[in-house]
């Protein structure tokens, strides 16, 4: 996903890319297909980058770990430039070529969902067997207290 900027004065240049790839989040990996469609001009010394981003991610839900497919869609909408004043904002354009990769991952990560969930009504695993219970009940008796904590139960009831 690199834009060679060099020949680029006062008009504006469109671009669309499609990339396959990887990255890396809580300690996991995640397989990405993203196209990405925009515009990049000059204004000043700084590249300014105003596109559309569309992805499909493959998940793992947070309460069942069932593999699942979910497509994300955003506005991308960055600044490039030679000296970034180290503003945080801006991103680092070297030997005048645009990298969108970095600022595409970190857009995905930032229009993610904190928790991850295959459906709304996700019923994660069992706690004593880790029967997937989207797939039916398992039948364990999952009302089991340890002993340890048996008697905090009976502490509030008045017998």
């Amino acid at each position: 996903m690199l834009i060679d900027v060099k020949y680029l004065a006062d008009k504006k240049e469109n671009f669309n890319f499609s990339d396959n790839f990887v990255f890396l989040r809580d300690n996991y990996m995640i397989p990405v297909s993203a196209e990405v469609t925009g515009i990049v001009y000059r204004q000043g010394t700084d590249y300014i980058v105003d596109g559309k981003v569309k992805t499909v991610l493959n998940l793992n839900c947070d309460l069942c770990l069932s593999a699942f497919e979910t497509k994300l869609d955003f506005d991308l909408n960055e600044v490039f430039s030679e000296t970034p004043d180290s503003d945080e904002e801006i991103w680092e354009l070297s030997d005048k070529t645009i990298d969108l990769k970095p600022a595409v991952i970190a857009n995905i990560i930032l229009n993610m969902p904190m928790q991850v969930l295959c459906s709304d009504d996700c019923k994660g695993l069992c706690p004593k067997c880790g029967h997937n219970l989207n797939d039916g009940d398992c039948g364990c008796d999952r009302g089991y207290v340890n002993p340890q904590f048996e008697k905090l139960l009976n502490l509030f009831n008045d017998d």
